[in-house]
């Protein structure tokens, strides 16, 4: 009878184990709180940037756009404005991304040389509307929000590819529910292991096929601490690539 008890015992354990083992690897769980995690980091350097959109066109034509990026905490989140121009003398675009905990972005969006005073000036946009390019290049309003990381359908991917860049990364596939023939369907990001950051991505429409790559164009060490120098997006539809190039002379100035 003893003998008996020890092997339920042993079949009871073994059983417990293998649930524990089911619940680490559980892809859809894992998933969901690696981008629960990413949703709180902030695109590029945290805080006001100055960066510049460097736009290759189809054509060859290459266009600049200069970027202004201040951010507002709060208790439960940030806001960032983007101030995108051409120049000094054109008008800009005016984008306002709201990041509040447990929300997905929202977007307000207005064309003006100074910055509006009045709410009805800003046009909110759905995360629909903001799939579309800001400053003539080939990055979208929702790329600069990382809306990808709100979307319902989070889960870890299984691939053979298990490094970008050199770096170890997991792979973490976000899916929205759409009938949409346009803008994204799926997006797959390679987050590096060891520091969190996202290292590389592929965005899918809903024909699964590939739309656009993303990737980091470089990063510097500036006093111990390593920022990204630029964020890279090459257009396999349109032909096009635009690098979002980070200006981190300020960094390298303060005292």
């Amino acid at each position: 009878m003893k003998k008996w008890s020890l092997v339920l015992l042993g079949l009871l354990f073994a059983g417990f184990l293998a649930c524990l083992t089911s619940l680490r690897a559980d892809p859809i769980r894992e998933g969901q709180a690696l981008a629960k995690e990413l949703r709180l980091v902030q695109l590029g350097i945290p805080g006001p940037i100055t960066a510049t959109f460097k736009i290759r066109k189809r054509d060859g034509t290459r266009i600049e756009h200069y970027v202004q990026k201040h951010t507002e905490q709060f208790e439960n989140g940030w806001r960032d404005l983007f101030q995108i121009s051409k120049d000094s003398n054109a008008e800009s675009e005016w984008l306002w991304i709201n990041h509040s905990a447990g929300a997905s972005p929202s977007y307000k969006l207005a064309v003006s040389r100074q910055l509006p005073t009045a709410p009805d000036d800003f046009r909110n946009l759905n995360s629909e509307q903001a799939m579309a390019s800001i400053g003539e290049s080939d990055f979208w309003i929702v790329d600069l929000g990382l809306d990808f990381l709100h979307w319902p359908d989070q889960r870890i991917f299984q691939s053979k590819i298990k490094r970008r860049k050199g770096v170890a990364c997991k792979l973490l596939e976000s899916s929205r529910p759409t009938r949409s023939l346009s803008g994204y369907y799926k997006v797959r990001s390679w987050i590096s292991i060891e520091n969190g950051g996202i290292v590389y991505a592929e965005a899918f429409d809903i024909n699964d096929r590939k739309m656009k790559v993303f990737e980091v164009a470089g990063v510097e060490k500036i006093e111990g601490v390593w920022y990204l120098k630029g964020l890279r997006i090459r257009n396999l539809r349109d032909k096009s690539m635009s690098v979002l190039e980070f200006d981190n002379k300020s960094i390298k100035t303060a005292p």
